[in-house]
């Protein structure tokens, strides 16, 4: 049984107190703050002195609980939502501050209560300390303010890095600066700040950095005026790997599924299958095949022109519904499509996801094509292929592709291949339907586009939050010419095979494709290869594991 403890505090500097003397206690803190709002007077009837639990002032709300359940070694420590720029400083309080103890092990992010639980300081002497970042995130939420109107957060990198400082989550303008205090005097001296950006209004801003040297750092975190809330995303990255060009490489499914075993060695060499097989070589994927992973169990939707699951190198490898009765007209589980026993079509809103153009029969060929001693093997040859087809052509609808990738992840697809590409895609609609589909656990694999850019095209430019971007090379190790490059922006980005790729088209048929819509399903059926191998992991553990093995050896910018 809980108890309850209220206090009235002035400041944050009470609150955590409070709430630390609290902590180890079996029970419950609730604190309230005052601000000049309340005209310096705390009115008798804002107290209720029985229950030591003090209550609303006027438009004042509760904006933070400690709950420290009993025999439990978990602080929580949450805020109200987020304020509007009228709020008060009273409501605008951390919105989250600690959370269980532990890294994550493949992905290196920080639990936030490895931290310093106290209040970020207003001067590099007193900022809060990150600790080591090396090869790790550090996701931090708070705000900056009237009384507070500076964050400073310090950090090591103890080998060269990139860094990556994202700020998001605003509600008005902020800046951000990276500072190195080289004569250690506690101060930011003008040629001490490395950079510096401000944000507008609802946007998010970002500082890059490649090859930091190691060393201690500050992040600087400032308002202009009134109050803001914010998210603060800190990224350390090797500095050795990652190219504008190729990012971190090749994708290697013998060195990814080795690396998910936690086996410093790989699977023993075999001979390349060679002919129509040869971007699966190049891959590495039949030594994984003979180690026994063949990417069994796992659904590979392939979000596209539909598929043709007929075809006969694909048929055996088509996902089907089991909570779904065929032809009854009635939904059965519930999931809002009726008749859905092999996925859907959103583009004509119907059960039938046969593909008329061509292009998702062939990326579904490269992912998961039976081997079957027919022209080709796929890179998962025991995947399953959910069709979802949102186009009969290359004019992606907005709303039908979100819903396809939204359908895709609540049915059960581990992996969810994106084979398209277009400025237009930056929408809002789709990049909330990929985070959706990594929140729920698939791993989306976005092509880079064929544009002949320096970066990827959306939605694959957002693969430095969610998602693996895919650039193309040829069977010579050449990054292909149209291929849009990986950028300056350190982010998940890997290459595969794109060119003359050989796969399964309709009607039975074979045929050669190029693009970076070729090469994505080479990624997407690595991915399931992995997953095989430990369906346990979680997409950004799959992100880790692909872009750390990508092999850069070779490969012609």
């Amino acid at each position: 049984m809980e108890s309850t403890l209220g206090i009235f505090a002035i400041d944050r500097e009470q609150q955590l107190t409070a709430a630390l003397t609290t902590f180890g206690n079996s029970g419950q803190l609730n604190f309230f703050t005052a601000s000049s709002q309340f005209n310096g007077s705390i009115p008798t009837h804002g107290f209720d002195t029985a229950n030591l639990k003090a209550s609303a002032i006027g438009e004042q709300q509760q904006i933070a609980d400690f709950i420290v359940p009993q025999n439990s070694n978990i602080l929580s420590y949450s805020g109200s939502d987020r304020a509007a720029s009228s709020t008060s400083l009273a409501q605008q309080q951390p919105k989250s501050d600690a959370m269980t103890a532990g890294t994550d092990p493949l992905t290196g992010t920080r639990r936030a209560n490895e931290l310093n639980l106290s209040d970020p300081g207003n001067s590099l002497a007193t900022a809060r300390n990150i600790g080591v970042v090396d090869n790790s995130s550090v996701n931090l939420s708070d705000f900056v303010g009237v009384g507070d109107i500076d964050d400073y957060y310090s950090f090591t990198v103890s080998s060269n890095s990139n860094l990556s400082l994202r700020l998001d989550g605003l509600s008005a303008n902020v800046g951000i600066e990276l500072i190195e205090d080289k004569n250690r005097n506690r101060w930011a001296e003008p040629d001490e700040i490395i950079d510096r950006i401000s944000t507008l209004v609802s946007t998010s801003r970002e500082i890059n950095f490649f090859k930091l040297t190691p060393g201690n750092y500050y992040v600087g975190v400032y308002s202009y005026s009134g109050y803001k809330n914010y998210n603060l995303d800190l990224t350390a990255t090797p500095a050795t790997g990652f190219s504008s060009n190729y990012g971190y490489g090749l994708v290697d499914a013998n060195a990814a599924v080795a690396r998910t075993f936690n086996s410093p060695v790989k699977f023993p060499e075999v001979p390349n299958v060679g002919g129509n097989d040869w971007a699966r070589d190049m891959v590495n994927a039949p030594e994984v095949w003979q180690g026994g992973i063949t990417g069994n169990g796992i659904v590979v939707a392939v979000v596209d022109s539909g598929v043709d699951y007929n075809h006969l190198d694909l048929d055996a490898n088509i996902w089907q519904n089991a909570d779904e009765i065929p032809n009854n007209r009635i939904d059965d589980d519930r999931n809002g499509y009726v008749d859905d026993i092999r996925g859907w079509d959103f583009a004509w809103n119907d059960n039938n996801p046969m593909d008329w153009n061509g292009h998702g029969t062939h990326v579904a060929g490269a992912i998961a094509a039976e081997r079957n001693g027919f022209h080709i093997t796929g890179v998962a040859p025991n995947a399953k292929i959910m069709p979802v087809k949102v186009s009969d052509s290359y004019n992606w609808n907005i709303n039908n592709l979100a819903e396809g990738i939204r359908y895709a992840a609540n049915n059960g697809a581990n992996v969810i291949n994106l084979s398209l590409s277009e400025a237009r895609l930056s929408s809002k609609v789709i990049e909330d339907a990929v985070q959706y589909a990594n929140s729920k656990g698939s791993v989306v694999v976005m092509s880079a586009g064929n544009d002949y850019s320096s970066q990827p095209d959306y939605p694959a430019r957002n693969a430095d939050r969610f998602g693996i971007a895919v650039g193309g090379i040829d069977r010579n190790s050449k990054m292909a010419d149209f291929s849009n490059r990986a950028g300056s922006k350190p982010l998940d980005y890997i290459v595969a095979p794109g060119v003359d790729v050989i796969s399964t088209t309709p009607y039975n048929t074979y045929n050669k494709k190029t693009g970076t819509s070729m090469a994505a399903p080479h990624v997407a059926g690595v991915a399931a290869l992995v997953l095989n191998a430990n369906p346990n992991l979680t997409p950004a553990q799959v992100k880790q594991i692909l872009t750390s093995t990508a092999n850069s050896n070779g490969i012609i910018a």
